[in-house]
């Protein structure tokens, strides 16, 4: 007996279980994430914190996870965190799916996602055209923002201790607060 594989679909996705797991398809192949850890959440709250702030200043809107993003029929994520540029909000529908790119894309490492993240949804983000993608890494800890040109993500460098991101020129990042103490 021979089992057909298919590429899953957001339709496949949206039957899948409301278990407390992300649930994501990249190249039509299911992910399955645990829920993150204690340091995750902190940086996801701080990050969101700092974007909260360029959204009440008219930059934008800022989503926490988890949010549906299909940047393919085969590829649906649920990114950490997403920004959206006030003149691309339409592309966040009521249904709850983002259809396209958004414009800042922030994933946060974890021990079951770091390969993922790094090098899979790299390469699904800057073909899927993600403008720019932020890896927050509390194990190191890092913060690497990556800004899309021609096709290719190039690091943004990190000046005097602060990141800033090229989308939202306002926006500065303390690396050190940002990773203050996330053992606690």
């Amino acid at each position: 007996m021979s089992v057909l594989y298919r590429p899953l679909t957001y339709d496949d996705l949206a039957q899948m279980p409301d278990d407390g797991k992300r649930y994501e398809v990249i190249d039509g192949e299911l992910l399955v994430n645990p829920s993150p850890a204690k340091p995750h959440q902190k940086i996801q709250k701080r990050l969101g914190d700092l974007l909260l702030s360029q959204e009440k200043s008219g930059a934008g809107e800022v989503y926490f996870a988890p949010v549906d993003v299909r940047l393919s029929p085969y590829d649906i994520v649920q990114p950490d965190l997403l920004f959206l540029l006030p003149h691309r909000s339409h592309i966040y529908h009521l249904s709850g799916v983002v259809e396209g790119p958004p414009d800042i894309v922030v994933e946060i490492l974890s021990p079951s996602t770091r390969n993922i993240d790094q090098i899979r949804k790299a390469a699904l983000y800057a073909r899927g055209g993600v403008p720019e993608y932020w890896i927050a890494d509390p194990d190191t800890p890092s913060l690497t923002i990556f800004a899309l040109r021609q096709g290719q993500y190039h690091q943004v460098a990190a000046e005097a201790g602060a990141a800033r991101s090229l989308i939202l020129p306002d926006l500065t990042i303390d690396l050190d607060a940002l990773f203050q103490d996330l053992s606690r």
